[in-house]
């Protein structure tokens, strides 16, 4: 994915529909600088936008991402290609969601054994319990985040 070829194919499917910068900025909700900047290949389109962008342009969001049209055989080509990369990514987030259980249990553990082995104060209590918890909630955070993407990649399969 190269961001100057992907700006210049949204420059070049944009002329073809005889679109301005202005109205396609319209179209989209966005201004005329936002479109001026992903043709110069300076940023890209907020993925959100993606999908409204390929409608207003008539092309794949396969096409925008390789920044050329497409073919048929090709779009077969790129859709397996992508169907095996989100398997694979799946496959990834289950591992890392693995490893976040791992991390829940080392701060429960943090917090209850450490505790008792180590605090001798209030104060040493208190702030051994606050790492613990902090361990133990930054793996509940990203366990759910994991999750929530793995949600989304296999709606986006079916």
């Amino acid at each position: 994915m190269n961001q100057k070829d992907i700006g210049q194919f949204i420059y070049k499917c944009r002329k073809e529909k005889g679109l301005t910068q202005a109205q396609l900025a319209e179209t989209l909700n966005v201004s005329d600088k936002s479109i001026s900047r992903w043709e110069n290949g300076k940023t890209m389109p907020d993925l959100s936008l993606y999908e409204p962008l390929c409608n207003a342009l008539d092309i794949q969001i396969s096409e925008l991402l390789y920044g050329k049209k497409m073919n048929e055989k090709e779009k077969l080509i790129q859709g397996d290609q992508s169907a095996m990369e989100i398997f694979k990514t799946k496959s990834e987030l289950l591992t890392f969601g693995i490893l976040t259980e791992l991390l829940i249990l080392v701060g429960i553990i943090i917090t209850i054994t450490l505790t008792k082995l180590f605090a001798k104060t209030i104060f040493q209590t208190i702030l051994i319990m606050v790492c613990g918890g902090f361990v133990w909630g930054f793996g509940i955070i990203l366990r759910i985040k994991i999750k929530k993407a793995i949600s989304f990649l296999e709606k986006d399969l079916l």
